[in-house]
């Protein structure tokens, strides 16, 4: 073996030595996450959809693995099938109670954190930025709903296999493991690009990550073309895989005309719409609501919506994160970098933002919003808000002076960003529990008031708001019917809840929701049930029905707040 190759090897060994302080850095990560989901975690429940799965699973008939799986499989899932998978497997597991779902979310999204630090840790040996981006990723609300909403727990998913991917990619030296790792690698890629779909774009950074890292260590090898091009080869392969299943595209034309005209609309600066992506709006929300405006919003939490035992939790998280990312920032390799390094990781944070909203050039179904159902979407571009923001209190750190107080500076303001985030995601989550107790209340006095119903029935509810700020109550005939049909192992029961997008017609009752998704209930079958004054009246014609709402609900509001699906009722 020549110089070279031992060079290599003594490289590659020098890589692969575990950083002693690695463990301890893993397991405050850990706590970190605990401690910021364990106030509400007990009270979450099941939301929209996920009572739409849960009607079609509770009734299969077939209660294997596989024939769950079939249960929820349709056409709007079918470029998802991890996502099928993985709600079938927690059914399977945890059946009716919501606690263990939420668990194994909470485990992913502690995964997810780990793996995080791992990576910004392996790129460059700046222990104290890694455990900051990690910190300040895990506590930020700006992805809150994918915490909550079942529905949407294979968003965090995809981000921790994305990162699992990225980690065996740049621990893929040459040697014996090489393969091995490449290998973790592509099935990793694969799992979280059939899961879901915000990552995807992000993939395109690992060659140029895992270049950057070898040039770093200098005499790493490029491997193989082979082994250069499996990553290229299976995001290729996964994309063809979602080209040809989805049926969310909605484009009229040919591909690249429907991704430009996208393109286009995400640019116009000067307008702000419902649905689709918007670059101004994305940064205003990420950058300003829950960037620079995230200290003034968590003061007015306290101000406005004290709870003892949310302050004094944020208070011992901001203790520990400050006390220890100091005491890391004193190690050998845990100083702060130069100014350069924090540009290239405000620069590197602005990149992976901007890829993690690029997926929506091919679809318009975003919803840009804070708070409400539509933020999970930001699960992607919330790792590049972290970077960012690191970079930038690393940077507002250099103005104070010595090492000591440059330290201890950012240590402070890492604490404090990360608090202010776990402030708004608790008082978030305060609806979301409120919404769970809400629909239980409400399933418990329908099934009090109707034993039983006949097959084929239509059951409109009246008098329930259908938000408690950004959460769900019940707002649809999805998860309305979803959640009859679990609980009264029907499948031919159809549902409805009163609110303004309901019209009164000649025929029957038409809903409305995301502009486009419609249901009609003809009369003859129609029974409302009005929550508050505990009474049902049938529909048999349009005259029934006019005389109903002229009399107790006109405007169809029930005098609830006034809401919008994916958003709910702004609550900041």
């Amino acid at each position: 073996m020549g110089q070279s190759g031992r060079r290599t090897d003594s490289l590659a060994t020098e890589d692969r030595r575990p950083w002693s302080d690695t463990l301890p850095d893993c397991l405050f990560l850990g706590g970190i996450v605990l401690l910021s989901l364990i106030l509400y975690l007990p009270g979450l429940g099941f939301y929209s959809d996920d009572w739409h799965f849960l009607g079609a699973l509770s009734t299969s008939s077939d209660r294997s693995l596989v024939g769950l799986y079939t249960a929820i499989h349709t056409d709007e899932v079918a470029m998802r099938p991890v996502q099928v998978a993985y709600l079938a497997a927690l059914y399977r597991m945890f059946g009716l109670s919501p606690l263990g779902y939420h668990l194994v979310n909470a485990a992913v999204l502690l995964c997810s954190t780990v793996l995080l630090y791992l990576v910004a840790r392996a790129l460059r040996e700046w222990r104290v930025i890694a455990l900051a981006v990690a910190v300040v990723y895990a506590l930020l609300p700006h992805y809150s709903t994918a915490r909550f909403w079942i529905a949407t727990f294979t968003a965090p998913l995809s981000i921790a296999l994305y990162l699992l991917s990225l980690y065996a990619e740049l621990q893929a030296l040459p040697g014996a493991r090489a393969w091995a790792w490449r290998l973790l690698a592509v099935l990793s890629l694969v799992a979280s690009g059939l899961a879901y779909e915000v990552a995807l774009p992000l993939f395109l950074l690992n060659p140029l990550l895992a270049w950057c890292r070898g040039r770093r260590l200098r005499g790493r090898q490029a491997g193989t073309p082979l082994a250069a091009a499996i990553t290229p080869l299976a995001l290729l392969a996964v994309v063809a895989f979602k080209l040809g299943t989805t049926n969310r595209l909605g484009n009229h034309g040919s591909l690249p005309t429907h991704v430009l005209a996208l393109g286009r609309r995400a640019l116009s600066f000067d307008a702000d719409p419902e649905y689709g992506l918007d670059i101004a709006k994305a940064i205003r929300l990420s950058y300003g609501d829950y960037g620079t405006g995230l200290p003034r919003l968590a003061w007015r939490i306290l101000r406005d919506h004290p709870d003892p035992a949310v302050v004094g939790m944020g208070a011992m998280l901001a203790v520990l994160v400050f006390a220890y990312l100091y005491r890391a920032s004193r190690g050998q390799d845990g100083g702060l970098p130069g100014r350069d390094g924090l540009l290239g990781c405000v620069a590197l944070g602005a990149l992976v933002f901007g890829l993690g909203y690029a997926i929506f050039l091919t679809n318009p179904d975003l919803q840009l919003t804070s708070t409400g159902m539509g933020n999970r979407t930001a699960v992607a571009a919330a790792v590049g808000v972290a970077l960012s923001l690191v970079g930038v209190l690393g940077l507002l750190s250099t103005l104070v002076p010595g090492e000591p107080g440059r330290r201890g500076a950012f240590s402070a303001l890492v604490a404090l960003l990360g608090v202010a985030g776990f402030l708004v995601t608790q008082t978030l989550a305060s609806f979301w529990v409120e919404a769970y107790r809400k629909e239980r209340a409400i399933l418990s006095d329908i099934r009090q008031h109707f034993p039983t119903l006949s097959s084929g029935s239509v059951l409109i509810v009246d008098g329930v708001c259908p938000y408690v700020g950004p959460a769900v109550v019940f707002e649809s005939s999805w998860d309305l019917a979803g959640a009859l049909t679990t609980l009264y192992a029907d499948r031919t029961l159809a549902a409805d809840v009163v609110t303004p997008n309901m019209t009164v017609g000649e025929n029957g009752l038409r809903t409305v929701l995301y502009e486009s998704i419609e249901h009609d209930y003809p009369y003859g079958n129609v029974l409302i049930y009005h929550y508050g004054r505990k009474e049902a009246y049938p529909l048999p014609d349009a005259e029934a029905a006019h005389r109903y709402f002229d009399a107790v609900n006109p405007d169809r509001s029930g005098g609830c707040p006034r809401g919008h699906e994916g958003r709910g009722v702004p609550v900041f």
